[in-house]
């Protein structure tokens, strides 16, 4: 037994190690995989594939990252070999992507299959430590796997029935993670946990470039390049939002309620909210990529709608995770609708403006909300200093 868990208490702020960060340039890829089904003019279809595509992967990374936020602060033998699994089967789905319901539909299911029965060795081998019935971890990891490899022999649409059912279990167990294991809410680390999803959008955003650039690559005129470095500053501000303000603003709100010795809100910090704010940041490269590689014609709807439903669901998100950590409404009421609201401004535009010009039009709207995120910050700290000095006032 380890000293962290004979004192039964987490490793508190340790470090990702670079074993995890291996696993998610991994994850990267498959993303990039699946943003590139919604490049040029997708359709309704394949909207729906991709967020499809996104749920089956991220809750693979979910199940990584409780697994080592709880049992990787010592990386043993049998945790590398987990991770090399995983990020084997995770290679083998972003592989089938492209026919994932089609002709690699075996070899989707299989890499599911396996990256959920992978991350079930260290729960059953620390089932005493943790006090976790050797049940659970079957019921949650085997009864999923089970159903992904049982829709190889499942005809469509039965067997998207089953994916789905399987991604469905995942979600419900995992909902309850707060009341069922007193040594789990003492040995979840927030700090890795935010580390860890902060680097995953990192490397999300950095895809994000790589996407623009290859669509420069292949398409090198003047209009294309200057598209690229509106869409460039575009990706740029939305990646300083995050970081500067969203990040300080959860990790503020996760602390609060770690102490009330409440984890409901790293469940929702790591599990939930950074799944649609991911699939934002993909949507909006998703855009970008075709308005550069078409910079001087009409962007096409869907690729407008990308764009705008790509920002407007990175703000929703993002007010949805200042109100859920305890920010009072009047915190977000100057950003968070005029975040969801505006970008839609652009689906219009694109009807009677060249792809340059919408791309454009999101980077000042994005520009704008970052204005209106340092008022609000002033705003907030105005308010901050007035309650204190109120207070100091009252205590003399």
């Amino acid at each position: 037994m380890s000293d962290q868990e004979a004192s039964g208490h987490a490793a508190s702020g340790r470090r990702v190690h670079w074993l995890e960060l291996f696993f998610d340039l991994v994850m990267v890829v498959y993303i990039g995989q699946i943003a590139h089904r919604m490049h040029g003019a997708p359709s309704w279809l394949d909207a729906l594939a991709f967020f499809v595509l996104l749920a089956a992967a991220w809750w693979a990374w979910v199940n990584a990252t409780l697994t080592m936020n709880l049992f990787g602060a010592r990386v043993t033998p049998t945790v590398w070999v987990a991770v090399t699994v995983a990020m084997a089967a995770i290679g083998l789905m972003a592989a089938a992507v492209p026919e994932a319901f089609g002709d690699r539909a075996a070899a989707f299911a299989v890499g599911n299959a396996v990256i959920r029965l992978i991350w079930m060795l260290p729960w059953l081998i620390k089932r005493r430590t943790t006090g976790t019935p050797w049940w659970r971890p079957v019921l949650y990891n085997v009864v999923p796997a089970t159903l992904w490899l049982v829709s190889i022999a499942v005809p469509p649409p039965w067997r998207f029935v089953l994916w789905g059912a399987a991604v469905a279990i995942e979600i419900l167990l995992l909902s309850g993670i707060e009341r069922r294991s007193v040594w789990l809410r003492r040995m979840l680390d927030i700090d890795h946990a935010l580390e860890r999803v902060g680097l995953l959008v990192v490397i999300v955003f950095g895809e994000s470039v790589l996407s623009i650039i290859g669509e420069l690559t292949d398409h090198w005129t003047a209009s294309s390049a200057a598209t690229a470095g509106l869409a460039f500053l575009a990706v740029v501000l939305l990646a300083w939002l995050f970081f500067v303000r969203a990040t300080a603003s959860v990790e503020r709100g996760l602390h609060q309620l770690e102490s009330r010795g409440r984890i409901a809100g790293l469940r929702d910090a790591v599990m939930y909210l950074p799944f649609f704010l991911i699939a934002g940041v993909v949507l909006f490269a998703a855009g970008l990529g075709t308005a550069v590689a078409d910079a001087e014609h009409h962007l096409p709807l869907p690729s407008a709608l990308c764009l705008a439903g790509g920002v407007s669901l990175y703000f929703a998100t993002s007010t949805a995770e200042s109100l859920r950590y305890g920010a009072p409404w009047r915190n977000v009421v100057l950003w968070g609708p005029a975040g969801v609201v505006l970008p839609w401004l652009v689906v219009p535009l694109s009807a009677v403006a060249s792809a340059m010009a919408v791309v454009g039009a999101s980077a000042l709207i994005i520009a704008l909300m970052v204005a209106l995120g340092a008022i609000n910050g002033r705003l907030m700290a105005a308010r901050a200093a007035a309650a204190a000095g109120g207070t100091v006032t009252r205590d003399g």
